[in-house]
């Protein structure tokens, strides 16, 4: 692959890009990257004091942009549906769904509005359902991309069906794996459902190292050159480059993802077992109540499709 920087990013006129957690960090970058070549952009943010200094920042360093933001409790999934809804209403196509949220480090369980676990709440199942509900737009949309911001922790993480909210028993590392694993599935599940059809939807998952404290975020940033303009580059890439393929993993080529060009990575074998894929969106579809069928099957492609790698569990 060709040593791709945001330099490249070309023309984003006339596009609409929703990004979650734009208010800050990467997802600030990306929000105004994309505005800088011309995109649309909507920052979905949990706080509205930090919305607006958003915009501010973005518009201070250019004139005319784009950019506005919506209050979206990603804790609750009656206020994404009800931005969803809003969104439903205003447009009438969607090019880039950015799903960039993600908390982590939560040193004891705390739980959604809707009673789930808050990482996998917030991290995978906001963003399956924002999804779900935006899709009537992206397939109305020639050329879109849904982009799923997951982790290199995904690699330790396991979709426990028997345990999804963490009931029995309470792990901080093995909740926020198990969330971004779930997002590199859903992503990877969503390509190949998608190719199933003609609809021509890119879904594509990437990495990226994430400072989740302020401590390790200066310690870092001071240490190795660490930046959040870093950190958005395997997103821009995967939204914006014609080399970005669908269901295609990507991140950075420096130490743990932390710098340097977009490449193409593997994943664990657990983010490729196709039952363990099937499940969980069943799964999925029952926890936010939403029915999350692709249309447009008149392309369907023979069974083979179908993954040959033995399920983690009986279910």
């Amino acid at each position: 692959m060709e040593k791709w920087t945001t330099d490249t990013i070309g023309s984003q006129i006339d596009k609409i890009a929703i990004v979650t957690s734009a208010n800050e960090g990467a997802g600030l970058e990306v929000a105004r990257e994309l505005a800088r070549n011309g995109a649309r952009v909507i920052i979905c943010t949990e706080d509205e004091e930090k919305g607006e200094l958003a915009l501010k920042d973005i518009r201070s360093s250019m004139h005319g942009a784009h950019v506005s933001y919506e209050v979206v409790d990603m804790a609750d999934l009656d206020s994404v549906a009800h931005f969803s809804d809003k969104i439903l209403m205003e447009y009438d196509q969607l090019h880039l769904l950015i799903n960039n949220f993600e908390v982590s480090g939560l040193p004891t369980k705390n739980k959604s509005v809707q009673n789930y676990e808050m990482m996998f709440a917030k991290n995978y199942l906001a963003h399956f359902s924002l999804t779900a509900r935006l899709f009537p737009l992206l397939e109305n949309t020639h050329g879109s991309r849904v982009i799923f911001q997951s982790s290199l922790e995904h690699e330790k993480g396991v979709i426990d069906f028997f345990d999804l909210n963490s009931t029995l028993f309470y792990d901080s590392k093995k909740s926020y794996a198990q969330s971004k694993l779930a997002m590199l599935i859903f992503a990877r599940e969503l390509d190949r459902r998608l190719r199933l059809t003609q609809l021509q939807v890119k879904s594509i998952p990437v990495f990226s190292f994430r400072m989740h404290t302020p401590f390790f975020s200066k310690f870092f940033k001071y240490a190795l050159g660490l930046s959040s303009h870093q950190a958005a580059t395997p997103i821009l890439f995967a939204a914006t480059s014609l080399n970005a393929m669908s269901g295609h993993y990507y991140g950075l080529d420096g130490f743990n993802g932390s710098r340097g060009y977009p490449i193409e990575a593997d994943c664990s074998v657990n983010a490729k077992n196709i039952y363990t894929a099937e499940k969980l969106w069943e799964v999925s579809e029952a926890m936010t109540g939403i029915d999350f069928s692709l249309r447009n099957t008149s392309n369907v492609l023979p069974f083979y499709t179908r993954g040959s790698i033995r399920p983690e569990t009986t279910l």
